[in-house]
């Protein structure tokens, strides 16, 4: 039987570094290499290193406006939605929950779509 590793928020940072250079624009799309790293830590099991990929994201210059950060969130939210049919509903919910946690109150979006 397999063995789970918790790793480190700092290796965690390194890994989602290495992948931020493996899959580059051309190959994922326009920056969206972190889609498929959050789905995957989430499908894994490591809902704690969302808000790390979160943190990660948002340190970077293309997302230091709210206005850029509420675009990032919708699009995690939207992602960890579609992945419900994949890895059931807790582990999304749990990751929405978590970056929510370390979001901050200016980039809180209150607006909903159908």
């Amino acid at each position: 039987m397999g063995t789970t590793i918790d790793r480190t928020a700092e290796e965690a940072k390194t890994l989602l570094s290495a992948l931020q250079q493996k899959f580059p624009s051309k190959t994922l799309g326009e920056d969206r290499w972190y889609i498929l790293a959050l789905i995957s830590l989430i499908a894994a099991g490591q809902c704690d290193h969302a808000p790390t990929l979160y943190t990660y994201l948002i340190s970077q210059p293309r997302y230091q406006t709210s206005e850029s950060r509420q675009a990032l969130m919708r699009r995690l939210r939207e992602s960890l939605v579609k992945s419900v049919s994949v890895v059931g509903v807790p582990k999304p919910l749990e990751a929405v929950h978590q970056i929510s946690a370390v979001e901050r109150p200016e980039d809180k979006d209150y607006s909903f779509s159908r």
